[in-house]
């Protein structure tokens, strides 16, 4: 099995370069990796051209990864450089893997991926299956039977609670660009063991020679990165206490919040999500332990002290980075979370959207109503950015391009209901 070089995660002896091509070069990487920082920071998107060109391809396949292993090596002895590198790789494998050319290349990736025995072919598939069955007749699968493939449910168990896929005797069945996001989260997850690997494989010798240059590197990435989260909105809306104002909350995170104050709990992972949303809208350290220690059933019994050194109050100063490998994480976005938290307009169902919108927008006008059936039909298609946006306009009469960001949902809500303009006024009330 062959899969191209840009996926990244290829081990040296798997990548068509000459043997020895790869070795640590300090006189070339160095720059190598700043071009290739500088790319994840402009969000530049490059794509490596096909081998037509045996010899421009060599270098350009070289140059992934001279660039790509020395960040490896300083995203081993930082977890910040490590949680940004992945991230950034992450985002760039899925684009290049949904502009693959052929759909057998994108299976031999899905299989490198998830291990051979676990993916079938769209001719593998349906020699295993009766398409001809009711679960497939009514997901008019017939039509896009070439384009589909199936993965062990083991693989890919999120798929079928996002409703993205059927289910099959332990087989997902779903259309291959349904898997991109779950293909990219174990990209992700490969990336973060080849880097371990990478730290435990530099020998001795190798490591005392790149020292410096790597010192060096991790400098300039941690200045890169502190600037990047120095910019985001956390910074600038931390003045206006938004994380207590429920009415500028995108549905996923209103959704969540309430099932916190009304029952005292939330699974891991949805926890961990609001965790850093409420953090980066502004919710300071200490604000977020008495959050939890106010609303959450972990409190029962305990004094706020006992509350802040045990387990809950761990995980809420690990998303401050003040525990464990200190990563200072930002609020995950829309695609993280339709592929690991919870979505509203993914994860719940038509009935139940339909209900909790009707309970708040009672008496709808003609335009909303309009708007009411736009949203389910974007529901039914799984397009849950557009569903949000819509949700956004119904709510606040103002149109939004697709939700791609909660804290960009939060900061144009705001904005519309001149929450911020309101508060900077205040601001310079005090100062006058």
């Amino acid at each position: 099995m062959s899969i191209p070089d840009w996926v990244i995660i290829k081990r040296s002896n798997e990548v068509s370069l000459p043997q020895g091509r790869l070795a640590i070069n300090m006189d070339e990487w160095p720059q190598i990796a700043r071009e290739r920082i500088n790319k994840f920071v402009q969000e530049t998107f490059w794509y490596p051209s096909n081998e037509t060109n045996p010899t421009y391809y060599e270098q350009e396949i070289y140059e992934e990864y001279a660039g790509h292993l020395l960040l490896r090596l300083v995203a081993a002895e930082d977890p910040r450089v490590q949680g940004w590198l992945v991230e950034k790789e992450g985002d760039l494998f899925e684009l290049r893997f949904r502009r693959v050319p052929t759909t057998e290349i994108k299976i031999d990736i899905a299989r490198y991926l998830f291990g051979e025995e676990n993916v079938l072919d769209s001719r593998q598939l349906w020699g295993t299956f009766n398409i001809n069955e009711k679960i497939f007749t009514e997901f008019h699968v017939k039509n896009r039977r070439s384009a589909s493939m199936a993965v062990r449910f083991t693989c890919v168990p999120r798929l079928v609670s996002n409703r993205s896929a059927l289910l099959k005797d332990g087989w997902v069945i779903a259309l291959i660009e349904d898997f991109a996001m779950a293909m990219k989260t174990t990209f992700e997850r490969l990336l973060k063991e080849r880097i371990r690997e990478t730290k435990e494989n530099v020998d001795r010798i190798a490591k005392s020679s790149i020292k410096e240059p790597l010192l060096i590197l991790k400098e300039e990435l941690s200045k890169i990165i502190y600037s990047v989260s120095s910019s985001t909105d956390r910074i600038q809306l931390g003045n206006y206490q938004l994380f207590s104002k429920e009415n500028v909350f995108p549905q996923c995170m209103a959704d969540l919040y309430s099932e916190v104050a009304q029952k005292g709990h939330i699974n891991h992972d949805e926890r961990f999500q609001l965790g850093l949303f409420l953090k980066q809208i502004g919710m300071t350290v200490d604000e977020q332990l008495f959050f939890w220690y106010e609303k959450s059933v972990d409190n029962i019994g305990q004094t706020f002290d006992r509350f802040s050194s045990g387990p809950a109050g761990y995980q809420v100063r690990y998303i401050y980075g003040l525990e464990g490998g200190r990563t200072d994480y930002s609020a995950q976005k829309c695609e993280t979370i339709q592929s690991n938290g919870y979505c509203t307009f993914l994860h719940q169902s038509v009935e139940n959207i339909e209900k909790v919108i009707r309970e708040e927008i009672q008496n709808p006008t003609r335009k909303q109503e309009e708007l009411i059936r736009a949203l389910i039909r974007a529901v039914v298609d799984k397009r849950p950015g557009d569903a949000c946006a819509i949700m956004f306009q119904i709510r606040y009469n103002r149109k939004s391009y697709s939700v791609r960001h909660p804290v960009g949902y939060v900061e144009y809500a705001a904005k519309v209901l001149k929450i911020i303009i309101r508060e900077v006024e205040k601001e310079k009330e005090k100062k006058d």
